[in-house]
């Protein structure tokens, strides 16, 4: 109980990765803001709600007076389309996650908080960039998300440039829970062993996942001591075919999957972490088998 006292405000509140952050506080003996802003769900799609402090909706200007000030802000909120052309998808994620959140920067900025978590993503970067890639890199993103996300990375820091508070960027890798989107690897390796249907793997790419348990507890305790500007938040990569073969030893259920090269140079891009510079005595860490475990489990 050692955040006794303490107040986050959290965006994206029922999301994968909020919704687990406000139980993890709670626990740990904060005080949680849980703000919904437009176009999150206000409960989350799976599980229901388990937290003691309710979702507070947000979607106009007036409806801030009510929240109180927070020590710490962890900002999770992101709204992706991937259905869009590409261009169309990157002017979706600038309007939806920046321009329409602008009374919310606004009331952000007369606030006297201690630290502004922004959750990037290492998507920011791309084969384009120079292996090993640190957080110092200059990221080179080819996709919608990864362009929008290094914008609102440079709008924030623009935007709260005059702030009394100063704001940390955590690039995340793919992080795995219950209920995450149905195109990731694990997902689709979950589905082929339960109806055997045909997947394609491309043999060789480099993927980074990391247990939602250590994410939120790196994520918290970056809020709390957090000295850079940009995290890389990465775990070591492990090649697909790799995570396949470990997939159907734990599960004990084969994958039926075809393995190809990629196109062109595919995800093989390596990173210097800085997960353990943002390791605590209470933070959580989640080895590759257990997560799969966990992964089986709830996929059951």
């Amino acid at each position: 109980m050692f955040l006794t006292g303490r107040t986050f405000l959290i965006t994206g509140a029922t999301g994968r990765l909020g919704s687990e952050t406000v139980c993890r506080l709670e626990e740990l003996g904060a005080h949680v803001l849980p703000l919904v802003l437009e176009g999150y769900p206000t409960e989350p799609k799976q599980g229901g709600w388990k937290a003691r402090s309710a979702p507070i909706p947000v979607f106009r200007p007036d409806e801030l007076e009510r929240v109180p000030t927070p020590d710490f802000v962890i900002h999770y909120h992101w709204r992706v389309e991937r259905s869009l052309s590409f261009m169309k998808q990157f002017a979706y994620e600038i309007d939806l996650n920046l321009n329409r959140l602008e009374f919310f920067w606004d009331w952000m900025r007369r606030k006297a908080i201690e630290r502004l978590i922004n959750i990037s993503s290492i998507k920011v970067f791309s084969h384009l960039n120079e292996n090993p890639i640190s957080a110092a890199a200059e990221p080179r993103p080819v996709t919608p998300y990864g362009m929008a996300k290094l914008a609102a990375e440079r709008f924030l820091d623009a935007y709260f440039a005059d702030s009394s508070f100063p704001i940390a960027h955590l690039r995340l890798c793919t992080v795995s829970s219950a209920g995450e989107h149905p195109s990731t690897l694990l997902s689709r390796l979950c589905e082929s062993a339960r109806s055997q249907r045909r997947i394609h793997i491309n043999r060789g790419n480099l993927v980074h996942l990391m247990d939602i348990d250590e994410a939120v507890d790196l994520t918290i305790n970056a809020a709390l001591n957090a000295k850079k500007g940009r995290y890389i938040v990465a775990t070591e990569g492990v090649k697909t075919e790799e995570i396949a073969s470990l997939f159907d030893r734990i599960s004990k259920r084969r994958v039926n999957a075809e393995y190809g090269q990629p196109a062109g140079k595919g995800e093989t891009e390596v990173f210097q972490s800085d997960i353990e510079g943002l390791r605590a005595d209470w933070t959580r860490s989640v080895s590759l088998p257990s997560l799969l475990e966990k992964k089986i489990t709830s996929w059951g």
